[in-house]
């Protein structure tokens, strides 16, 4: 009887050893389980599943990628190419020709404006009286030396009008801004108040020049009343009477190109 109890328990030790058999050659490594499979020979050998792609092995830690480092720019290309082409040095270079540049172009204004303190003539009470083939009237009560303006210069001037036989002026700049008025040269429109007789009177002035010009009414506002508006007096509106002939005394400040 024992003998025939201990055969029939053999094959249930032999399950129980194979299922504890198997049970220790699993192993965990990581989120990805480790299998036993026999090789070729019958041997076990470890084999085990790959990561599929995008995934990430365990145990190694996240990389953010790298970003790219910024290249300093200038925004000069001159610069930019020199710099890239001969080093520090040709940037250095090209900086040092600007500053040439700039220094150069302001020795060049000053050198102007003394040219022109120095070539100022003050006519004074003798100065005589032009009339032009338009009937524009005008005497110089200073020459200036300075440059004349051309169609498209920036022109900065300082003016007093009035009608004639008034003496009360309706527009004077040197009392309503301490800048002028500035306008470019030969545009359309004209600034308000400013009649096409005025910017004929201007163009034969240089800079630094002085000039009382009388402006008939052709070359005013004409037949019709003209109303402008006056900075001297606040806003106000002032009526000028039709076929009135103009008294300006200009003076010329500034002519220079104007900005792009």
């Amino acid at each position: 009887a024992r003998i025939v109890l201990a055969r029939a328990s053999r094959p249930v030790i032999r399950a129980s050893v194979r299922r504890g058999a198997a049970s220790r050659r699993h192993v965990c490594d990581g989120p990805r389980p480790v299998f036993a499979r026999s090789g070729p020979n019958g041997e076990g050998e470890a084999s085990r599943e790959q990561p599929q792609e995008g995934e990430e092995e365990a145990g190694t830690s996240f990389q953010t990628p790298r970003q790219p480092k910024r290249k300093a720019e200038s925004t000069d290309a001159v610069s930019t190419f020199l710099t890239r082409r001969f080093g520090l040095a040709g940037g250095l270079a090209w900086v040092g020709v600007l500053a040439f540049g700039v220094i150069s172009e302001q020795v060049k204004t000053r050198l102007e404006v003394k040219r022109e303190f120095e070539t100022t003539v003050e006519v004074g009470e003798g100065a005589k009286t032009i009339t032009t083939g338009t009937g524009l009237s005008y005497k110089d009560v200073k020459v200036g030396g300075g440059q004349q303006p051309r169609r498209g210069d920036l022109v900065v001037v300082q003016y007093k009008a009035q009608v004639e036989g008034s003496d009360q002026a309706f527009e004077d700049t040197r009392k309503s801004t301490k800048a002028g008025a500035a306008f470019v040269f030969g545009s359309r429109p004209l600034p308000p108040g400013l009649p096409v007789g005025f910017e004929e009177a201007l163009s034969t002035m240089r800079t630094g020049g002085k000039r009382i010009a009388l402006v008939p009414p052709e070359l005013g506002f004409g037949a019709d009343p003209e109303f402008v508006t006056s900075k001297l007096r606040k806003g106000e509106t002032v009526e000028i009477p039709a076929n009135s002939r103009l008294t300006y005394e200009i003076e010329l400040k500034r002519v220079s190109i104007p900005p792009s």
